[in-house]
């Protein structure tokens, strides 16, 4: 982000700030550096992109970067012979929310690969990299298949 558009975003930032303080007769020592708070909080947002919040199996919060999740599953899903995956969309969910996972995947999938048993395979190959990587379960993981191509041919057939 440049400089001007850092500016141009805390300026209006500052005017949303104001606006919501005026609405009511806040106590001033609750509301000390409550600016700098919330400019830090989404200059961090805006540094490192949108991310996505998780928690540990025993509750504590982290938060990664949602790039790096649709990586994680996205790579699962390429790891399955003849599919190839396309969007990502995980929603936090467990209780507490963020200890499990709803993944949504849209593949294109190899032309005479049956669906059904690869689905299963491309739900293991998921579930198994969000445990390994991240340590939190999928609850559900819904695939579509967006679009199915052609294997290309080789030099030898």
């Amino acid at each position: 982000m440049s400089d001007d558009a850092a500016w141009e975003t805390d300026d209006h930032l500052r005017g949303v700030i104001d606006e919501y303080m005026g609405a009511f007769e806040p106590d001033p020592a609750e509301t000390v550096g409550l600016r700098e708070r919330i400019l830090d909080i989404v200059r961090e947002d805006l540094a490192r992109g949108p991310s996505t919040r998780l928690s540990t199996p025993r509750g504590n919060p982290f938060t990664i970067a949602t790039a790096a999740v649709r990586t994680i599953v996205r790579d699962a899903v390429d790891a399955v012979d003849g599919i190839r995956g396309r969007s990502v969309s995980l929603t936090p969910a467990g209780e507490p929310e963020g200890t499990a996972a709803e993944v949504e995947v849209t593949v294109a999938m190899r032309a005479g690969i049956a669906f059904a048993p690869t689905a299963e395979v491309i739900r293991e190959s998921v579930a198994a990299a969000l445990i390994e990587q991240l340590g939190i379960p999928a609850t559900t993981i819904d695939i579509t298949v967006e679009d199915v191509y052609e294997a290309e041919e080789t030099e030898d057939g």
